[in-house]
């Protein structure tokens, strides 16, 4: 991610993600385990990152490119969620963000985490391998296309 005007680029998409560093712990001690578990696994991450007004409570970066996000991961606890209008609200708030060129949302019920905890690791693992290597075949693209694009100025010139 470069930096614009105060807000953050997505490398590999070339889209502002309009997000900004909180400095906020997470809201929960299931956010907090979610987080350990991603740092034992070696990997760096950010809470409450904010981004166009809402907070996403975990973001993962990239393990290369420290500047680059991969994944908003967001910690659902069943009683807050288990109301209608949470569920429309998150329904808009993930369709906002997706629009905002978060292609990588992973959802984590706090009752799934706790009763199937391996299940619910390795299934957020696999998700976040999968964001990384999305991540990183759009970054090749765009990599390319730039290259591409001064082979044509240069050749023009």
């Amino acid at each position: 991610c470069g930096s614009r005007g105060g807000t953050r680029v997505h490398a590999a998409t070339g889209v502002d993600n309009h997000s900004y560093l909180t400095g906020h712990e997470p809201d929960s001690d299931f956010e907090r385990a979610v987080g350990a578990f991603l740092q034992n696994k070696g990997h760096k991450v950010i809470y409450q990152l904010g981004v166009a007004g809402y907070k996403i409570d975990i973001v993962v970066r990239h393990p290369q490119r420290d500047s680059d996000y991969v994944i908003a991961i967001e910690c659902d606890g069943a009683t807050y969620h288990s109301a209608k209008s949470a569920r429309d609200r998150d329904r808009l708030r993930e369709e906002n963000l997706r629009k905002l060129g978060w292609n990588h949302i992973h959802r984590i019920w706090s009752t799934d985490w706790f009763k199937r905890r391996e299940q619910e690791e390795a299934r957020l693992l696999k998700a976040i391998e999968d964001a990384i290597e999305a991540h990183n075949d759009q970054f090749l693209v765009n990599s390319f296309q730039h290259s591409k694009g001064l082979a044509v100025a240069i050749k023009f010139k």
